[in-house]
């Protein structure tokens, strides 16, 4: 049993059908770092991880293999089961992580989770991924 022993997110890996626009986006609009980059794959820093493990963003080439040797290149958004995927930031950031979405003419979706106090901002990134911003929010702080 591997209960209790995650110790947190590695890395979220999204197949892409445009590699350049993609890296656009998650580089110029999120701001995440340029970790690494290949033809078929471009790798993003999210932030320090556990005990030196980087937590990344990764985009792979539709036609990469995944870990089965296999190649899905038929990536559609109907075709996936990925819900969204959420971006941790600080609370004192929020008001200018949404105007900064809201200056780029990108469509954003707020709203707050009561039962974990969490305030999120919703977007979707060229392809059709719905990528959260998300704080904690205490509201009796």
């Amino acid at each position: 049993m591997i209960e209790n022993k995650v110790k947190g997110l590695g890395e979220i890996v999204l197949r892409v059908n445009d590699m350049d626009k993609m890296k656009q986006f998650y580089q110029n609009i999120v701001g995440l770092e340029l970790f690494n980059e290949t033809k078929d794959f471009t790798f993003f820093k999210i932030a320090e991880g556990y005990n030196g493990h980087t937590q990344v963003l990764a985009l792979f080439a539709k036609t990469n293999a995944d870990a089965f040797d296999k190649v899905r290149d038929d990536i559609k958004q109907q075709h996936t089961s990925l819900h969204h995927f959420a971006l941790e930031i600080d609370k004192k950031d929020y008001s200018d992580v949404l105007e900064r979405l809201q200056s780029l003419d990108i469509d954003c979706v707020e709203e707050y989770f009561e039962w974990v106090q969490w305030k999120s901002i919703f977007i979707k990134d060229p392809e059709g991924n719905i990528v959260e911003f998300v704080c904690y929010n205490n509201k009796n702080e």
